[in-house]
């Protein structure tokens, strides 16, 4: 897990280098009218990732779909994206086969099995991801595949490769800053439950270190958006918890009343808990500093699991859920 996390920025110059000589075969010509991105765990988040990316500059509405079923309103007007890095997950393999019964415009995603197989066999573009990696450790190229297929199909005008160049540069000269700060970072989780906070536009960050600290430390924790938070959880707070660590992700927001939300919720967690960590993004557009935070958080998984001298590779729960789902269905 350390080599595959360093790599990050090469991943990205890697999948970079792919779309570039990639084509889709076959480009909507009926108008699209949605977007729906359907995938689990890792691949469902690149699609979260995608979402707040491109929230200010798609064209059409984009819902991220993790579930068997679909929409009711998917249909010849709809880009169906199934994404599985595996290509054997149940809920997208039963989600891109009523794409085909609903006859949506359909792109896969994968670096191989059912989901490569049934595309093929219907004439449905591919686009490939690597083999051999832990498929959260994929998602420089899916997120990357995602950008280009809507960029393809003539939905998003923006030159996203030039800003993921940017968040390479950005994370390769900070590397050891990264590292360090992860590590400071990590020490103060150690015996504690972690609740992340930040606001809404990054929200994605959030979820991807929610899920690497599940995952890669084998660790609860939660998640809320700020002004979200403002409504509901900052009441919870006014019973005094000493087994929480709070990590504030801050990343620059237009909204000067969001900013000010922001400011507010940190001020009052500091009247509760002792226990705040803010982490601030580096980067001058969105995207970079969404790398960015999400490099940091994956260090932070990894020196986490490193305290608890737990396997970051291992999903033992996850393996034994999906072995008894296919023995079932």
């Amino acid at each position: 897990m350390y080599s595959t996390i360093k790599n990050f920025p090469q991943d990205l110059q890697e999948a970079i280098k792919l779309v570039t000589y990639q084509n889709l075969k076959s480009i909507p010509h009926d108008a699209i009218q949605h977007v729906v991105i359907a995938g689990m765990g890792s691949s469902g988040l690149a699609g979260t990732f995608v979402k707040q990316l491109v929230n200010d500059k798609l064209s059409v509405p984009l819902t991220i779909n993790q579930d068997y079923t679909l929409p009711a309103y998917v249909n010849e007007h709809t880009l169906l994206i199934a994404v599985s890095y595996s290509g054997n997950t149940q809920e997208t393999l039963a989600a891109f086969q009523l794409g085909v019964q609903k006859k949506a415009h359909l792109v896969a995603i994968t670096s191989g099995g059912n989901l490569q197989s049934q595309a093929s066999q219907q004439a449905i573009d591919v686009l490939s991801l690597p083999t051999d990696f832990p498929p959260r450790a994929s998602i420089a190229y899916i997120l990357t595949q995602l950008l280009f297929t809507l960029s393809a199909c003539k939905l998003l005008k923006w030159d996203f490769i030039a800003e993921m160049e940017n968040a390479i540069q950005l994370i390769t000269a900070q590397q050891q800053q990264i590292q360090a700060e992860a590590q400071e970072i990590a020490n103060s989780i150690q015996g504690n439950i972690p609740v992340i906070y930040t606001t809404t536009p990054y929200e994605h960050v959030a979820i991807r270190l929610r899920q690497q600290l599940n995952e890669n430390s084998k660790q609860l924790c939660w998640h809320q958006v700020i002004p979200e938070f403002n409504h509901n959880e900052i009441v919870g707070w006014e019973s005094k918890y000493t087994n929480m660590v709070v990590m504030m992700l801050r990343g620059e927001v237009a909204d000067k009343r969001v900013q000010l939300q922001e400011k507010i919720s940190q001020e009052m967690l500091k009247k509760y808990t002792d226990k705040l960590q803010v982490v601030t993004a580096q980067g001058s557009t969105h995207l970079v500093r969404s790398m960015y935070l999400l490099h940091l958080g994956d260090w932070i998984s990894f020196y986490v699991a490193q305290k608890k001298a737990v396997d970051p590779l291992a999903i033992q729960s996850i393996d034994q859920v999906k072995a008894a789902l296919y023995e079932e269905c």
